[in-house]
């Protein structure tokens, strides 16, 4: 009688044992998908099995790296950015902590909550995809004192409209509990860079960008059919906003304006026409 007393606590302490690891162990893994704070059902780790502390804004001093670019990703990725549809993008996801264990997860979706373009692992010792309905969850593979991760995104093909990154990030105390843990979560919401003409052509004529390569000045000349509001920006290659050149309402007419280039360093630039709900895009050289 005895002995069958003893092994039966030793069967039960064993499996206690065996729970309490496991649970230890479960928590510093890759998140579930659909964890980002995303719309689709507002979820984050903040819940039970996973992290129990409060869910917070996101703020500048523990996300110091949301970055974007077709090279070297250096480009806040910010509002101030627009992407080129179909462009292949390397993005950087920075923490600053010192709490001991990080992790994260982000999601690109359409205003109609859908996957927007794709998602491509660079480290797979430190990144992976949870999918989920389509949607692809880029995150941490693992959360342990690595808080500084490179993914690739594919931007969506033309049409697919603005689209917003929802994103969450934990930092927790690496004691086994959750008590002292904190889910923070954000969003930043980009423009897409029309290239196609759409019905630009019924609104404007004789657009021309001179010269082209430019030197320290270039010209933007073209015939608006009838008044309507007009604007027009220039971007570098990779999306980022270098400046506004038009943001008004114009009468119908000639326009013919100059505008400076002088600071502007080398390469390829995109200027970007809004006449209305059209758009056009065009490319230039600076030499």
């Amino acid at each position: 009688m005895k002995k069958s007393y003893l092994l039966t606590i030793f069967f039960l302490v064993a499996v206690f044992a065996t729970i309490n690891v496991n649970t230890i162990k479960s928590k510093p893994q890759s998140a579930p998908a659909d964890s980002s704070g995303a719309p689709v059902s507002n979820a984050t780790c903040a819940k039970s099995g996973c992290h129990g502390g409060p869910v917070q804004t996101n703020t500048a001093s523990t996300l110091t790296i949301l970055d974007i670019g077709t090279g070297n990703p250096t480009t806040p990725l910010n509002s101030s950015f627009a992407y080129t549809p179909g462009t292949l993008y390397n993005i950087a996801f920075g923490l600053t902590s010192s709490t001991g264990r990080y992790g994260f997860q982000i999601v690109p979706l359409t205003s109609a909550n859908a996957m927007a373009g794709s998602f491509t692992v660079t480290s797979a010792s430190t990144t992976q995809i949870n999918t989920l309905s389509g949607r692809q969850y880029m995150g941490h593979k693992s959360a342990n004192t690595t808080k500084n991760w490179a993914f690739k995104w594919t931007a969506p093909a033309a049409g697919a409209g603005a689209v917003t990154f929802y994103y969450s990030y934990n930092t927790a105390d690496n004691d086994g509990e959750v008590t002292n843990d904190v889910i923070y979560q954000g969003s930043v919401t980009i423009s897409e860079l029309s290239t196609g003409i759409a019905d630009i052509n019924d609104k404007v004529s004789s657009l021309n960008i001179f010269p082209n390569p430019i030197s320290n000045e270039f010209g933007v000349s073209f015939n608006l059919n009838e008044a309507n509001m007009v604007s027009s920006q220039l971007y570098s290659l990779d999306g980022k906003l270098s400046r506004v050149l038009i943001n008004e309402k114009m009468g119908a007419g000639d326009f013919n304006q100059q505008f400076d280039a002088g600071d502007l360093a080398a390469g390829i630039y995109l200027i970007k026409l809004n006449v209305g709900d059209a758009s056009i895009t065009k490319k230039i050289i600076k030499q």
